[in-house]
């Protein structure tokens, strides 16, 4: 969300003096974090310019502020994040291969919403909890159709949508229990699979997930699936013809 032209005194810090409104020096993120860990979000809209300067930092330990000329070192943890696939964003020369490497150390890969089961109950309970407390509303809890519609929408904006119609709902609300009414979700914007086809769709999905971490080596990921190699062919023959 910061202004490309001011990432890099965030990140970096300034002297005094090294552009218009810097009226004093000023310790950016990298040395603030010195000793433990920054986070970095949305790692994957930096500007490719600054990319080059994060690697430069991370290789050397050393930092050197926007304005000054003595590099100063840094001993950090970096945890990063982002919602881009990087190895496409690599591909198309949005993103330093070289750095991508550099942070691609140990991957969590977060799966969206829609495809974590029970966890969209467990996660609109603790919301619904919160802004009840936040806002001292009667509501008490779901109703058996706000639960349904829960578990079957599609939650194309994930966890954000779903704090954005809850805390919408708790303030809204006229009964004790939040309804698809509540929620803003009608009927039409749901899906109920049949039990069949919601296994295959999932297990479609999980094997192209774990194929990826695999950067495609079919043999490891049926290792990892503890499946025969030849599943993972029909699953990718599956796929293609579905394409065609």
């Amino acid at each position: 969300a910061i202004p490309e032209n001011l990432l890099e005194s965030e990140l970096f810090g300034h002297e005094k003096g090294a552009f218009t409104g810097a009226h004093a020096a000023n310790a950016g993120k990298f040395q603030t974090a010195d000793g433990g860990t920054l986070f970095l979000d949305e790692i994957g809209d930096m500007p490719f310019t600054l990319q080059a300067k994060i690697l430069r930092a991370l290789e050397t330990r050393q930092i050197t502020r926007v304005g000054g000329t003595k590099p100063e070192q840094v001993d950090i943890r970096i945890v990063a994040a982002t919602n881009r696939n990087l190895e496409e964003a690599v591909a198309a020369k949005e993103f330093r291969q070289d750095l991508y490497y550099r942070l691609n150390v140990v991957t969590l890969w977060l799966p969206p919403l829609r495809d974590r089961g029970e966890d969209v109950v467990l996660i609109a309970n603790y919301f619904l909890q919160r802004f009840i407390k936040q806002y001292e509303a009667e509501v008490r809890g779901f109703s058996k159709e706000g639960l349904t519609t829960l578990r079957s929408y599609d939650w194309p904006g994930n966890v954000r949508e779903l704090e954005n119609k809850l805390r919408k709902a708790v303030v809204l609300t006229e009964g004790s229990l939040v309804g698809p009414e509540d929620l803003g979700i009608s009927e039409d914007q749901t899906r109920v699979l049949p039990l069949a086809d919601a296994k295959e769709a999932f297990q479609k999905d999980y094997v192209a997930r774990v194929l990826e971490m695999n950067r495609g080596n079919r043999t490891q990921t049926a290792r990892d699936l503890g499946v025969d190699p030849r599943t993972i062919f029909r699953y990718l023959e599956k796929e293609r013809d579905d394409e065609e």
